[in-house]
C-alpha cells in the first residue's frame, strides 16, 4: 500500500576530526543538505509508473495521432490505474509542435491536434491521472524564431537567446550564455507546472552537451532543477553520464542508463552489446548491463535509473516477459508501459502484480552483487533490504543454457547461521516455506525468480542501502558481514537506510564500524531527529566495533543518513547497523 504521509526524517552524520564528545545538544553546526532540501520526486528512491505513447510513434515513426492517445488514456484509467499507473506522458516525434503561445512556448503535442496540453491535462486530471510531458526547454521552435517572439519577463526576443548549433530543422537550441536564456528555458518548465504537470521528459542532452559544452550543459540543468524545485521530477534521457553521472546527479531525478527501446524484445532487455561500453551515450545498449554499472548511484536521494520504456508484446515468452518486470521492480527502475490497447494481447497481468508493484511503493532499489557486467553469474544475482528488514532477491539468467543461481544467507545477507526463514515467490504468490543458510534454484535461459526473505531482523546492511557523494561499496573485509561495507572516505560522503519501527519511542542504535584514522584526529557521529540529536565520538578502531546509542524513532519509516566530513582519503567503514 502506498504511504500517504512523509516519513519521519533522522540524520546520522559522521564528523572527522572532532574532539571526543559525551551526549549534548546539538552545536548548530550546519548540514550541507536537510532530507527536506531534496526534490520530493528524489525522495522515494524508485521510479514512477506509468504509460508512454513511445510504441506507435517508433512503429509508425510519426506522432500519435490524437483519437488513439484518448483511447489509450482510457485503456490506462480502465486497466492500471487501480495498480498505481498513474500518469501518461506523450513522447517525441515532436517536431509537429509548432502552435504556440504569446511567449513562444507550444501548447499542443502537434498542430494537427484539435486539444492543447492543457485539456489533455485536465481530462486526465478528471480521471483521477496526472498528465507527464515529452519536451526540452533547451528547444525553441522554429515558429518561435521567425515570429521573433519576446521572452517572457525580458526585453529580449527569441531570436537573441538562439543558439549558432540547432538540433534540427524545426527545432533550434538556445544557448544559455546569451542574455534571456535563464529566463526562457525557467518559464517553460513553470509553464507547464502551472497546467499541473510534474513530470518532464528531456531529451537528446548528449546532443547539447556535445555541441554546446559541460559548462553549458551543467548551467542548462541547474535553471531546470531551480525552477523545478521540488514538485516536478525531472527526467534525463539520452544523457552522456560523463565521470559516471556525475553532473546529471546534481540536478536530476531519474536518468537514463542504456539505450532506447526501439523495437524492445530480449535484445532491448539483454541481449545488445552486451558486455560492451562507451565513454558517452548510450555507453550501454541494453538494459541489464545498464542497471548493473549505475547500480550505485540509484536508491534514495541518489538518482531513480530509468531503463526506458517496456513493449512486453515483443517478447517471446512468459519467462522473458516476466525477467523484464522483474529486473525493473528489482532496480527501482520506472515502469514505463510502451503497449497499447490494441497491442498488449493478454498480457496485461504482467504488469499488475501487486507483489512485485509494492516493491516500488516502497522505494526499493536493489543492487547486484557484481557491479562488473561480464562477471556473468554475481551481476545477475540482485539484493536488497526493505524498510521492514526483509530481504528481497532476484535471480536472473541471461545465458542461452540452463543456470543455477542462488543466495547465501549467511555470507552474503548477513544472517544467522542455521536460522529459519521464511522465503515467498512473488511471481507464485506462495510460501515457499522455511529455509537454512542458502536457497537456490535451477533456472531456464531467460527465467527469473524473485524471492522475498523474513528475517524479523532489525539488522540493515550497509552496503546495500544508498551510497552517497561518493560512498563506495568494498568487498575485501573477511569479517565484514553480508557482501560488504561501505568505505567513506571522502569529505560529506553518505549512507542513507530506510527502517520501520512499529511504535514511537527510544530505541537502540548499534553501528559496527572501523575508524583506521591514526592521524590523532577522531571522529564524531551525530544522530538528529527532528529537533532531537545527540553527539558521540566513536574515536580510532582499526577492528569492527559496535557503536551504541539511544535515539528516538517514530512509527513508520525513518530516514537514517550516516555521513563523514572531514580530511579526504582517511578510510571509515560503515558494515551495518541495528535498531534494537
Amino acid at each position: 500500500m502506498r504511504r500517504n504521509s512523509l516519513p519521519i526524517l533522522l540524520f546520522i552524520m559522521l564528523f572527522a576530526d572532532a574532539l571526543l564528545l559525551n551526549a549534548q545538544p546539538y552545536d548548530q553546526r550546519a548540514s550541507k543538505k536537510t532530507y527536506q532540501d531534496i526534490p520530493l520526486s528524489r525522495k522515494k528512491g524508485s521510479g514512477p509508473r506509468y504509460w508512454i505513447a513511445y510504441e506507435y510513434c517508433w512503429v509508425n515513426n510519426k506522432p500519435i495521432p490524437e483519437e488513439r492517445w484518448k483511447k489509450n488514456i482510457d485503456w490506462v484509467n480502465d486497466n492500471f490505474k487501480a495498480f498505481g499507473y498513474d500518469m501518461v506522458s506523450n513522447d517525441g516525434w515532436i517536431e509537429g509542435a509548432q502552435t504556440l503561445n504569446e511567449n513562444g512556448f507550444i501548447t499542443k503535442y502537434n498542430s494537427n491536434w484539435q486539444f492543447g496540453f492543457d485539456y489533455w491535462a485536465k481530462y486526465i486530471a478528471d480521471k483521477g491521472m496526472k498528465m507527464g510531458v515529452y519536451y526540452n526547454p533547451l528547444w525553441l521552435t522554429k515558429t518561435a524564431y521567425h515570429n521573433n517572439l519576446p521572452v517572457k519577463g525580458t526585453n529580449y526576443t527569441s531570436r537573441d537567446i538562439t543558439g549558432p548549433v540547432s538540433f534540427n530543422s524545426e527545432l533550434y537550441w538556445v544557448d544559455v550564455d546569451r542574455p534571456g536564456a535563464k529566463e526562457w528555458i525557467q518559464g517553460y518548465i513553470r509553464y507547464f507546472k502551472e497546467m499541473g504537470v510534474n513530470f518532464l521528459r528531456i531529451d537528446f542532452l548528449e546532443n547539447y552537451e556535445n555541441n554546446y559544452g559541460l559548462e553549458k550543459y551543467n548551467k542548462a540543468l541547474r535553471w531546470m532543477r531551480e525552477a523545478a524545485d521540488s514538485t516536478m521530477m525531472l527526467s534525463l534521457v539520452m544523457p552522456n553520464c560523463f565521470n559516471h553521472g556525475t553532473t546529471e546527479l546534481k540536478y536530476g531525478d531519474m536518468i537514463r542508463i542504456s539505450d532506447d527501446c526501439f523495437n524492445g524484445g530480449w535484445e532491448f532487455t539483454s541481449g545488445r552489446r552486451r558486455g560492451q561500453s562507451k565513454h558517452n551515450w548510450p555507453q550501454f545498449a541494453n538494459a541489464f548491463d545498464g542497471f548493473v554499472s549505475f547500480a550505485d548511484i540509484g536508491g534514495r536521494d541518489q538518482m531513480v535509473r530509468d531503463g526506458d520504456f517496456t513493449r512486453i508484446n515483443t517478447l517471446l515468452t512468459e519467462n522473458e516477459k516476466k525477467f523484464q518486470i522483474s529486473l525493473l521492480a528489482m532496480t527501482g527502475s520506472p515502469i514505463a508501459i510502451a503497449d497499447q490497447f490494441n497491442t498488449i494481447g493478454n498480457d496485461a497481468w504482467l504488469y499488475q502484480n501487486e507483489e512485485l508493484l509494492s516493491l516500488n511503493d516502497e522505494g526499493f532499489a536493489g543492487k547486484p552483487i557484481s557491479y562488473d557486467i561480464n562477471d556473468a553469474a554475481n551481476s545477475s544475482r540482485w539484493i536488497g533490504q526493505m524498510p521492514n528488514g526483509d530481504w528481497v532477491i532476484g535471480l536472473f539468467n541471461r545465458e542461452e543454457t540452463e543456470q543455477e543461481r542462488g543466495i547465501d544467507f549467511v555470507k552474503e545477507l548477513g544472517l544467522k547461521k542455521d536460522g529459519k526463514y521464511q522465503v515467498r515467490d512473488l511471481w507464485l504468490h506462495k510460501e515457499l516455506g522455511g529455509y537454512s543458510n542458502t536457497f537456490s534454484v535451477k533456472l531456464l535461459p531467460h527465467e527469473c525468480r524473485v524471492i522475498r526473505i523474513t528475517t524479523n531482523s532489525s539488522k540493515y546492511e550497509a552496503e546495500v542501502a544508498s551510497l552517497i557523494n561518493g560512498s563506495k561499496k568494498q568487498s575485501d573485509e573477511e569479517k565484514a558481514s553480508g557482501i560488504g561495507y561501505v568505505n567513506m572516505k571522502k569529505d560529506s560522503s553518505t549512507v542513507l537506510i530506510a527502517v520501520d519501527v512499529a511504535k514511537p519511542k527510544v530505541y537502540r542504535l548499534r553501528v559496527n564500524y572501523k575508524n583506521e584514522d591514526d592521524s590523532g584526529s577522531t571522529s564524531r557521529i551525530e544522530i538528529k531527529s527532528n529537533d532531537r540529536s545527540i553527539s558521540l565520538a566513536p574515536g580510532s578502531h582499526p577492528d569492527w566495533k559496535l557503536m551504541n546509542c539511544d535515539m528516538y524513532l517514530e512509527a513508520g519509516t525513518n530516514y537514517i543518513y550516516i555521513t563523514r566530513y572531514g580530511k579526504n582519503g582517511v578510510d571509515f567503514k560503515v558494515d551495518y547497523i541495528e535498531i534494537r
